[in-house]
């Protein structure tokens, strides 16, 4: 019985001396610019090769959505060219903006993003404001 309780009072000891080493201060790390993390990458050295392709994708699907309206008449002829040169006009910049190694910035990306919203919310305008039936293909 004597051994237990020398054993016991040992552990609790123990914990009671590496309780304080578990619950010291850790500062919270800086925070990041505005977007999704550090300007370049991920902040280890890696390109964000990722991001660029998350926003091809999305043009990518803007033009494949704009060739489907317009086969399915749901936009006018002249609404379709429009939007058509407005999502080449971004993946052009998009093109152009990650060609060099480093990638894009998050200013860059946040401007690209800006205008893929813009694109999205004009088509959906388009569909929307009822010219589809006065020009005809």
């Amino acid at each position: 019985m004597r051994k237990l309780l020398i054993s016991l009072a040992a552990a609790g000891a123990a914990l009671v001396v590496a309780t304080p080493a578990a619950a010291q201060y850790y500062p919270a790390p800086p925070p990041q610019p505005y977007g999704y993390g550090a300007p370049y990458g991920n902040a280890y050295g890696y390109n964000n090769y990722g991001h660029i392709r998350s926003l091809q994708v999305r043009v990518d699907r803007i033009q494949r959505d704009l060739n489907r309206l317009a086969q399915n008449r749901m936009i006018s002829r002249n609404e379709w060219r429009n939007r058509q040169e407005d999502a080449r006009d971004i993946e052009r910049r998009l093109r152009r903006d990650a060609r060099d190694g480093r990638g894009l910035t998050q200013r860059e990306v946040y401007s690209i993003q800006n205008r893929i919203a813009r694109l999205e919310q004009k088509i959906a305008r388009d569909i929307r404001d009822g010219r589809r039936w006065s020009y005809r293909w």
